[in-house]
């Protein structure tokens, strides 16, 4: 009897909860896509704004470089606000250092530069996964209050579950309206996202066989017997 109990008043709970309709469903929909809405045009900003010309960049680094002028590399990329630009210009801070150094540097710069630029890709990933769920939530509810009014009243027929079932179809309607656009914006930006990494990746390798080429033919140090003698 008590597990009936207990039972039971779960249902009443749930029913009770229901019986604020689906409307609040949608409503949570519409927040969270305008919520999206303003994270797309904001990331879409940083994205268009710190477009390069890496090839062009290359070419430039490959001829300053090779004539040695790397206080002029360093100046071509050291205003930039791109994650090209902001790696690179890590790199040449510590070209003196080693290629060593300057591998580091470039990995750990270009995982600060990956992150400001993943940032709110995962609302996009999450909201396109989950809004469907939302949606298909207010469905469920929405399908609870009709028949709970078809028991209610016998004779109504689809005059009574019609408007509800219609509203619960509805919720999944305005899920899938919201997800299939997150999906594309967070589509969109990963893609835009891993271009500026393989940029930024075959940038900075151009400047760590350079800087290896120069410590493979740098002249020997002297050995003992010379210093002595000189």
């Amino acid at each position: 009897m008590g597990g009936q109990e207990e039972g039971f008043s779960v249902i009443g709970a749930f029913l009770s909860f229901a019986e604020l309709g689906a409307e609040w469903v949608m409503w949570l929909m519409i927040v969270l896509g305008f919520v999206a809405i303003v994270l797309f045009f904001e990331r879409l900003r940083l994205f268009m704004t710190t477009r390069v010309d890496a090839p062009g960049i290359a070419r430039d680094l490959v001829r300053l470089l090779d004539a040695g002028e790397i206080e002029d590399a360093r100046k071509r990329v050291s205003r930039g606000h791109a994650m090209e630009e902001r790696v690179l210009a890590d790199a040449l801070e510590a070209y003196d250092r080693g290629s060593h150094v300057v591998e580091q540097v470039i990995l750990s710069s270009l995982a600060r530069e990956r992150q400001r630029f993943d940032r709110f890709l995962t609302y996009f990933g999450t909201l396109g996964n989950n809004a469907p769920f939302i949606g298909l939530f207010g469905t469920v509810v929405g399908i609870i209050l009709a028949f709970k009014a078809l028991g209610e009243n016998p004779k109504g027929g689809l005059e009574v579950v019609g408007p509800g079932i219609a509203e619960a179809l509805v919720a999944t309607a305005v899920g899938l309206l919201v997800a299939i656009p997150a999906v594309v914006m967070f589509n969109y930006f990963k893609g835009m996202l891993k271009a500026r990494v393989g940029n930024t990746d075959f940038l900075g390798r151009i400047v760590l066989a350079r800087l290896k080429h120069d410590e493979g033919h740098a002249p020997a140090a002297p050995g003992p017997e010379l210093a002595k003698g000189s």
